[in-house]
């Protein structure tokens, strides 16, 4: 697997680390934040087919992490997350990944989508 492979993968586990937690204690939130990696080893991003799973995995895995943690808040305060909470860590997420994956024909496709 190239470097460039590498990075795309482990991008959606690197950005929820770094997406705003709803815990008070910072630290113990980036030790216990949920993460998923997105897989690509069976991708050419020199397909833009191969490129548009990639995304549609990124999205996906940004909604379970977003769902995942959402639900953790819900748990810990019993009380639901604020309204658009999870919209906005959903975009943060794919967002990051995408701009942290550093592929052009990536970026290219979340361009459009991410104006709105």
């Amino acid at each position: 697997m190239t470097t460039s492979l590498k990075w795309i993968a482990t991008a959606v586990a690197a950005t929820v680390l770094s997406l705003t937690s709803f815990s008070s204690s910072a630290a113990s939130a980036a030790d216990s934040a949920p993460a998923k990696t997105v897989k690509v080893w069976d991708l050419d991003l020199a397909k833009a087919r191969d490129v548009q799973t990639l995304y549609e995995r990124v999205k996906q895995a940004a909604n379970d992490v977003c769902r995942d943690e959402a639900r953790r808040y819900r748990r810990a305060t019993r009380r639901a997350a604020p309204l658009g909470w999870r919209e906005q860590c959903v975009n943060g997420a794919v967002n990051a990944a995408v701009d942290e994956a550093g592929n052009r024909r990536l970026a290219a496709l979340h361009a459009p989508s991410s104006l709105f």
